[in-house]
């Protein structure tokens, strides 16, 4: 027969004759309840059946997630989108302060007569970098040198062209030429004038200079501009 125990309801698979022996008094293996069947207790080992667990509520749905919608990869198009628009813009101002500099570069090389002119100091850095300038504006290029013979008698021509580096007009300066030993020092040194009173901005003047009996240890010349 089978007994079920009223506390937990497991069931139980038993002999009639066994719950006669005992009285019909039993204890649940399964909780431990103890009821009357008949009279007297009888333990009960094992369930014939045991009660099935009750089954595990269905965990709810998770929430949709946006990510899962199109409108979030409609969202992170978007997104990437403004990122390369930003780094594209990023990149074209860096650009544009790279031509500034450039151009402000330029500048400082093509018109450094000028600023030096008005910031005499500025020389130095100029002549630190290789650059070449003097505050007058003017520059002596294209220099040669050669002994001649002047009316028999030997003497060191010296020829070449002043430009003005600036783009206005300048007044044109006096010139310095000397004849150097190898040493560097300075053997003989005489002033050249130049015909025009000025110079227009990219302008130039030639000019040729002589000095008789040169001196012979003279192994080169050099022109500058006094100012």
């Amino acid at each position: 027969m089978i007994v079920t125990c009223p506390s937990c309801d497991a069931k139980y698979r038993v002999e009639a004759a066994a719950l006669e022996a005992r009285g019909g008094r039993v204890r649940c293996a399964a909780c431990g309840h103890n009821w009357q069947v008949e009279a007297e207790a009888l333990t009960l080992s094992e369930p014939a059946v045991r009660p099935e667990p009750p089954a595990p509520a269905p965990e709810p749905a998770p929430a949709p997630s946006l990510k899962d919608k199109p409108a979030a990869a409609i969202r992170a198009r978007a997104e990437a989108r403004r990122r390369k628009a930003r780094l594209a813009a990023e990149g074209a101002g860096w650009a544009g302060v790279a031509a500034a500099c450039a151009l402000m570069l330029a500048g400082a090389v093509f018109l450094r007569a000028d600023i030096v002119a008005a910031f005499p100091h500025a020389a130095g850095a100029y002549a630190a970098v290789g650059l070449e300038t003097h505050p007058t504006g003017l520059t002596v290029e294209d220099l040669d040198a050669a002994f001649e013979d002047a009316d028999g008698a030997p003497a060191l021509i010296v020829e070449g062209v002043v430009r003005n580096t600036t783009g206005r007009l300048r007044r044109t300066a006096p010139l310095r030429a000397m004849a150097l030993d190898e040493t560097g020092a300075v053997l003989a040194e005489w002033r050249v004038m130049l015909e025009s009173p000025a110079l227009p901005g990219g302008g130039s003047e030639r000019f040729r200079t002589l000095i008789t009996a040169p001196p012979d240890a003279a192994v080169r010349v050099e022109v500058i501009v006094e100012g």
